[in-house]
Protein backbone atom coordinates (compact mmCIF):
# COMPACT_ATOMS: atom_id res chain seq x y z
CA UNK A 1 0.00 0.00 0.00
CA UNK A 2 1.01 3.37 -0.80
CA UNK A 3 2.07 6.24 2.25
CA UNK A 4 -0.67 8.97 2.23
CA UNK A 5 1.78 11.00 4.61
CA UNK A 6 5.13 12.76 3.94
CA UNK A 7 8.09 11.55 5.32
CA UNK A 8 8.41 14.81 6.56
CA UNK A 9 4.79 14.19 8.41
CA UNK A 10 5.87 10.46 9.55
CA UNK A 11 9.42 11.98 10.91
CA UNK A 12 7.15 14.44 12.97
CA UNK A 13 4.48 11.79 14.24
CA UNK A 14 7.55 9.64 15.15
CA UNK A 15 9.26 12.47 17.13
CA UNK A 16 5.83 13.40 19.26
CA UNK A 17 5.42 9.55 19.79
CA UNK A 18 8.68 8.76 21.47
CA UNK A 19 8.06 12.53 23.37
CA UNK A 20 4.59 11.09 24.72
CA UNK A 21 6.61 7.36 25.85
CA UNK A 22 9.39 9.47 27.63
CA UNK A 23 6.81 11.69 29.29
CA UNK A 24 4.77 8.73 30.47
CA UNK A 25 8.03 7.02 31.92
CA UNK A 26 9.67 10.04 33.55
CA UNK A 27 5.55 10.68 34.63
CA UNK A 28 5.96 7.29 36.43
CA UNK A 29 9.34 7.99 37.44
CA UNK A 30 8.45 11.03 39.24
CA UNK A 31 5.31 9.45 41.17
CA UNK A 32 2.83 11.35 38.88
CA UNK A 33 1.11 8.35 38.10
CA UNK A 34 -2.64 9.98 37.11
CA UNK A 35 -0.56 12.12 34.58
CA UNK A 36 0.85 8.59 32.95
CA UNK A 37 -2.58 6.78 33.11
CA UNK A 38 -3.94 9.98 31.03
CA UNK A 39 -1.28 9.80 27.96
CA UNK A 40 -1.19 6.38 28.59
CA UNK A 41 -4.45 6.51 27.67
CA UNK A 42 -4.78 8.99 24.95
CA UNK A 43 -1.58 7.19 22.91
CA UNK A 44 -3.43 3.95 23.22
CA UNK A 45 -6.62 6.13 21.28
CA UNK A 46 -4.20 7.46 18.59
CA UNK A 47 -2.71 3.86 17.87
CA UNK A 48 -6.12 2.60 17.51
CA UNK A 49 -7.04 5.64 14.90
CA UNK A 50 -3.92 5.09 13.25
CA UNK A 51 -4.48 1.63 12.33
CA UNK A 52 -8.05 2.39 11.37
CA UNK A 53 -6.86 5.21 9.57
CA UNK A 54 -5.10 2.51 7.19
CA UNK A 55 -8.45 1.39 5.90
CA UNK A 56 -11.28 3.38 6.28
CA UNK A 57 -11.03 4.76 2.60
CA UNK A 58 -11.81 1.81 1.76
CA UNK A 59 -15.21 1.81 3.99
CA UNK A 60 -18.03 2.64 1.89
CA UNK A 61 -20.07 4.17 5.32
CA UNK A 62 -16.41 5.79 6.27
CA UNK A 63 -15.83 7.71 2.85
CA UNK A 64 -19.39 9.60 2.83
CA UNK A 65 -18.32 11.57 6.20
CA UNK A 66 -18.79 9.45 8.79
CA UNK A 67 -17.35 9.58 12.11
CA UNK A 68 -14.61 8.00 11.20
CA UNK A 69 -13.97 10.37 8.40
CA UNK A 70 -9.98 11.11 7.04
CA UNK A 71 -8.73 13.85 9.77
CA UNK A 72 -11.38 13.08 12.19
CA UNK A 73 -11.12 11.10 15.26
CA UNK A 74 -14.61 11.15 17.04
CA UNK A 75 -15.07 8.14 17.55
CA UNK A 76 -14.47 6.38 21.33
CA UNK A 77 -11.92 4.39 22.60
CA UNK A 78 -13.91 1.64 22.76
CA UNK A 79 -15.39 2.17 19.23
CA UNK A 80 -11.86 2.31 17.71
CA UNK A 81 -10.86 -0.90 19.32
CA UNK A 82 -13.84 -2.82 18.71
CA UNK A 83 -13.52 -1.54 14.85
CA UNK A 84 -9.94 -2.94 14.72
CA UNK A 85 -11.25 -6.02 16.41
CA UNK A 86 -13.88 -6.81 13.90
CA UNK A 87 -10.95 -7.08 11.16
CA UNK A 88 -8.93 -8.87 12.87
CA UNK A 89 -12.00 -11.94 13.64
CA UNK A 90 -12.36 -11.14 9.74
CA UNK A 91 -9.07 -12.42 9.22
CA UNK A 92 -7.75 -9.35 7.76
CA UNK A 93 -4.17 -11.11 7.24
CA UNK A 94 -2.27 -7.84 8.29
CA UNK A 95 -4.20 -7.06 11.19
CA UNK A 96 -4.48 -11.09 11.94
CA UNK A 97 -0.44 -11.37 11.72
CA UNK A 98 -0.05 -8.32 14.34
CA UNK A 99 -2.47 -8.16 17.14
CA UNK A 100 -3.76 -11.19 19.10
CA UNK A 101 -7.15 -11.86 20.84
CA UNK A 102 -5.40 -11.56 23.99
CA UNK A 103 -3.78 -7.69 23.43
CA UNK A 104 -7.64 -6.56 22.28
CA UNK A 105 -8.46 -8.05 25.59
CA UNK A 106 -5.71 -6.39 27.79
CA UNK A 107 -6.77 -3.19 26.44
CA UNK A 108 -10.31 -3.48 26.73
CA UNK A 109 -9.48 -4.43 30.36
CA UNK A 110 -7.05 -1.70 31.12
CA UNK A 111 -9.25 0.87 29.61
CA UNK A 112 -12.80 -0.06 31.50
CA UNK A 113 -10.55 0.23 34.91
CA UNK A 114 -9.23 3.87 33.85
CA UNK A 115 -12.66 4.95 33.03
CA UNK A 116 -13.79 3.42 36.31
CA UNK A 117 -11.35 4.75 38.31
CA UNK A 118 -11.93 8.46 37.00
CA UNK A 119 -15.41 8.22 37.38
CA UNK A 120 -14.76 7.01 40.55
CA UNK A 121 -12.68 9.99 41.24
CA UNK A 122 -14.94 12.77 39.79
CA UNK A 123 -17.86 11.38 41.48
CA UNK A 124 -16.25 11.52 44.80
CA UNK A 125 -16.58 14.57 47.30
CA UNK A 126 -13.23 14.30 48.95
CA UNK A 127 -9.97 12.30 47.38
CA UNK A 128 -9.41 8.52 49.13
CA UNK A 129 -6.20 7.18 50.66
CA UNK A 130 -6.54 4.37 47.68
CA UNK A 131 -6.67 6.53 44.50
CA UNK A 132 -2.77 7.07 44.87
CA UNK A 133 -2.39 3.09 44.79
CA UNK A 134 -4.55 2.95 42.48
CA UNK A 135 -3.80 5.05 39.74
CA UNK A 136 0.02 3.84 40.85
CA UNK A 137 -0.92 0.23 39.30
CA UNK A 138 -3.14 1.22 36.99
CA UNK A 139 -0.01 3.59 35.31
CA UNK A 140 2.26 0.76 35.90
CA UNK A 141 -0.09 -1.95 34.15
CA UNK A 142 -0.72 0.74 31.46
CA UNK A 143 2.91 1.07 30.59
CA UNK A 144 3.16 -2.26 29.75
CA UNK A 145 -0.44 -2.41 27.76
CA UNK A 146 0.68 0.72 25.80
CA UNK A 147 4.24 -1.11 24.51
CA UNK A 148 2.75 -3.77 24.15
CA UNK A 149 -0.03 -1.69 21.41
CA UNK A 150 2.93 -0.18 19.97
CA UNK A 151 4.88 -3.16 19.34
CA UNK A 152 1.73 -4.26 17.72
CA UNK A 153 1.08 -0.94 15.40
CA UNK A 154 4.71 -1.48 14.74
CA UNK A 155 4.66 -5.17 13.09
CA UNK A 156 1.26 -3.86 11.65
CA UNK A 157 2.85 -1.03 10.05
CA UNK A 158 5.55 -2.88 8.45
CA UNK A 159 2.82 -5.22 7.20
CA UNK A 160 0.23 -3.15 5.58
CA UNK A 161 2.82 -0.87 3.68
CA UNK A 162 4.50 -4.71 2.12
CA UNK A 163 4.90 -4.19 -1.41
CA UNK A 164 2.02 -5.78 -3.45
CA UNK A 165 -0.54 -5.59 -0.42
CA UNK A 166 -4.03 -4.88 -1.65
CA UNK A 167 -6.68 -4.25 0.90
CA UNK A 168 -10.35 -5.44 0.19
CA UNK A 169 -12.37 -4.52 3.34
CA UNK A 170 -14.34 -7.34 4.29
CA UNK A 171 -18.58 -6.34 3.68
CA UNK A 172 -19.32 -7.68 7.16
CA UNK A 173 -16.75 -5.35 9.26
CA UNK A 174 -18.83 -2.74 6.90
CA UNK A 175 -22.07 -3.70 7.98
CA UNK A 176 -20.85 -3.11 11.76
CA UNK A 177 -19.28 0.44 11.12
CA UNK A 178 -20.81 2.69 13.60
CA UNK A 179 -20.36 5.09 10.53
CA UNK A 180 -23.12 3.17 8.77
CA UNK A 181 -26.80 4.97 9.18
CA UNK A 182 -29.03 3.49 11.48
CA UNK A 183 -31.87 3.03 8.79
CA UNK A 184 -30.00 0.78 6.57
Amino acid sequence: MKQNESIDVRCDMATMHDFFLNKIDESIKGGLYFEAAWLIYSCLENRFFRVLDKYKRNCKYCVNGGKCRKGSNQLAIGTKIKCVERLYNADVSRVRSSFSAELFAEVRLWVKLRNKLMHNLLSLEHYEEHFDNDFKELALNGKKVVDDVYDACTKFRAAFFEPGYEFIFPESCMEQCPCKPRNQ
